[in-house]
């Protein structure tokens, strides 16, 4: 195998010392012609430099730890996917915390350790140990999912959303509605702002709500569970994924009812019928994410910085007249 070229050998062969091999690969003050010869061995060498020691040495550290409660949901990957697109200069490295708070705070200890240069945190829910552990660290941190008054925050519209869509179901007069919601204390976001203004608009409407999670298969079975065990004329999921559980659920008990969801995903428009929902864009949520991390990484801010992402109740035929 190779021995791969180091600062050193590149300073050796273009006849010039490291420092100026260093300022060079730095973006530092090099003559052209001198700028010229390096670059041309490195291009030769195929000279790959070290970002990750080089970001100890600058003062901004261009690794970046992203831990994020779960890989399979699609609204954690297009956010991820928005941190990247607006991304220039940074490494991302990105920790799954497998919605396990023990979990998360290991991670968040962890990443401090690797003396990475901030946190994004993408989280269901903040305890009073990862609170703790956010407010000591010396690193610039970013949250993301839960309105947390003490951190620099981007956060879903949830609230409104559960507000958008109450408002709407009043307009579906339903007869007896199932509710399909996520522990709070697993997501307060999902699990209770979502919801709020959901069961304030049912106050006069019989309902059912029933705890569930974010797996396909588990929406599935607890939606069959309940709608077995009585008729609803309409379904409201805490997310899409949820929401399609239960269509999935009806279909098989050859049940009807209209079916509601929030998220912004390929679910929507490729169930039949296709899915009404509350849609948030989860991409855009991303960028501003990363966009807000960069500002409070080179400017720390002095206020505490909070982002809002609106979404917008998109109507399909999975409430319409004939679904």
């Amino acid at each position: 195998m190779n021995k791969k070229v180091t600062i050193n050998d590149i300073a050796k062969m273009a006849n010039v010392a490291k420092s100026t091999v260093s300022r060079y690969l730095n973006g530092g003050s090099v003559s052209a012609q001198t700028r010229l010869k390096i670059e041309r061995i490195v291009q030769e060498q195929h000279y790959t430099p070290n970002t990750f020691a080089q970001s100890l040495k600058q003062q901004t550290n261009h690794t970046i730890g992203v831990i994020v409660p779960r890989l399979d949901s699609i609204a954690q990957s297009d956010m991820l996917r928005g941190l990247d697109e607006c991304n220039q200069e940074d490494t991302f490295l990105i920790v799954n915390a497998y919605q396990d708070p023990k979990r998360e705070l290991a991670a968040i200890e962890k990443l401090q350790s690797q003396n990475v240069g901030g946190i994004i945190l993408l989280t269901a829910n903040l305890t009073d140990e990862i609170r703790a552990a956010l407010t000591a660290s010396p690193l610039p941190i970013v949250i993301q999912g839960q309105d947390e008054p003490d951190f620099h925050r981007v956060i879903m519209a949830d609230q409104h959303g559960g507000e958008t869509v109450g408002a709407y179901v009043k307009t579906l007069h339903p007869k007896n509605v199932l509710l399909l919601n996520v522990n709070a204390e697993i997501d307060h976001a999902v699990g209770h702002d979502r919801f709020m203004g959901i069961k304030a608009a049912l106050a006069q409407t019989p309902y059912t709500e029933v705890m569930t999670d974010f797996k396909l298969d588990t929406a599935k079975h607890d939606a069959k569970k309940a709608m077995a065990a009585d008729q609803y004329d309409l379904v409201i999921g805490a997310t899409d994924r949820i929401a399609v559980g239960a269509m999935q659920s009806g279909y098989a008990l050859h049940q009807k009812p209209q079916y509601i969801g929030f998220g912004q995903s390929f679910f929507s428009e490729t169930v039949t019928p296709n899915l009404t929902s509350f849609e948030f864009s989860f991409f855009e949520a991303g960028k501003q994410l990363y966009r807000l991390f960069v500002k409070v990484r080179d400017e720390n801010p002095q206020t505490i910085q909070r982002v809002v992402i609106d979404g917008q109740l998109v109507i399909r035929d999975s409430t319409g007249p004939q679904h």
